[in-house]
């Protein structure tokens, strides 16, 4: 058996002129085609991309009208909240009255159903003025924990006093009076 090393492959030493013109026809060929291939490829590449291009655009424009319009209803908002601030000057303490009680609830456990805290009216004590809120509250929950609700009131709003109660099997409607500090 012959070695690989004693094998001799001889090499046409000399290709022909219309072999060589074939094979450069060939590569150029398969250049060629690669080239528009690729070249076909960017071009539905760069379709695709201007086409997302143009939908951002559109929703960018679209976006942009939603904001304005949104800036403008929320300058009306706001113009509407500072008329609404200078009629009821006094809604903050209404407002701090109604989360005590809503803080109340919440730390009773029961649910309260409506509550009615109208303006207050001026009280006078000797010498010191006072408002006094009169405030209905109807609230849900089991018995327990209604008792519970008006042990808490004292906690949250210490200068409440109770009107009346008025019990249900799982409700009760409270009418309070509650002194603050006078203007």
């Amino acid at each position: 058996m012959k070695s690989l090393k004693s094998v001799n492959l001889k090499l046409p030493s000399s290709i022909s002129p219309m072999a060589k013109w074939i094979v450069t026809i060939v590569i150029l060929g398969i250049g060629v085609v690669l080239v528009v291939y690729f070249y076909a490829q960017e071009q539905s590449r760069n379709s695709d991309l201007e086409d997302q291009v143009n939908a951002a655009s559109g929703i960018l424009v679209q976006n942009s009208l939603k904001k304005q319009d949104l800036e403008k209803r929320l300058v009306a908002a706001n113009l509407g909240l500072a008329e609404l601030a200078a009629q009821f000057p006094s809604e903050k303490q209404s407002m701090d009255v109604e989360e005590a009680l809503f803080s109340a609830a919440a730390d009773s456990g029961v649910t309260i159903a409506t509550i009615n805290c109208p303006e207050p009216k001026a009280q006078q004590v000797g010498s010191n003025t006072y408002k006094a809120y009169t405030a209905s509250v109807s609230l849900t929950g089991d018995t327990e924990s209604l008792l519970r609700f008006v042990g808490r009131l004292g906690f949250w709003l210490p200068s409440a006093g109770i009107d009346s109660v008025s019990m249900g099997e799982d409700s009760m409607t409270v009418t309070l009076k509650i002194s603050a500090s006078g203007e």
